[in-house]
């Protein structure tokens, strides 16, 4: 394998690792929901830790997405069937390259945040709390 294969295969694993984290949260979001109504009865607490785990999720997505921005990237050069010496292995220089501050980054986050994918189970949480707080 030549490097953008290797790169490839690499980032390909990364990806998958972080949709199994991004699961992970996921599920500890509901845990949380549910042991809000059994034992939190301010619903602010609930809610602010759910919206803790939302952020986190989005930021978690984040990093993915700039894994599957580079893999995006090679793919493209594997398509082309160019030389790869240069280009292999500049997924953090490529992102420093195109980051946009700190602006940029929260309203990254914030983007990745309410993608549907990243929204569930959250969404549904906090409307679940405010229904058993009413």
């Amino acid at each position: 394998m030549n490097n953008l294969q290797n790169e490839w295969v690499t980032l390909h694993k990364d990806i998958e690792k972080y949709e199994r984290f991004s699961l992970i949260i996921k599920l500890f979001s509901v845990l949380v929901g549910l042991l809000s109504i059994v034992f939190i009865t301010i619903v602010w607490v609930a809610l602010a830790f759910i919206l803790i785990l939302w952020l986190q999720d989005g930021i978690w997505k984040t990093f993915q997405s700039r894994l599957e921005a580079r893999i995006l990237f090679v793919e493209d050069k594997l398509r082309d069937n160019i030389d790869d010496k240069g280009i292999s292995f500049q997924l953090y220089s490529q992102w420093q390259d195109s980051r946009a501050g700190v602006a940029g980054l929260i309203k990254e986050y914030l983007v990745n945040s309410i993608k549907p994918t990243v929204a569930y189970p959250y969404s549904i949480l906090i409307v679940i709390l405010f229904i058993f707080y009413r």
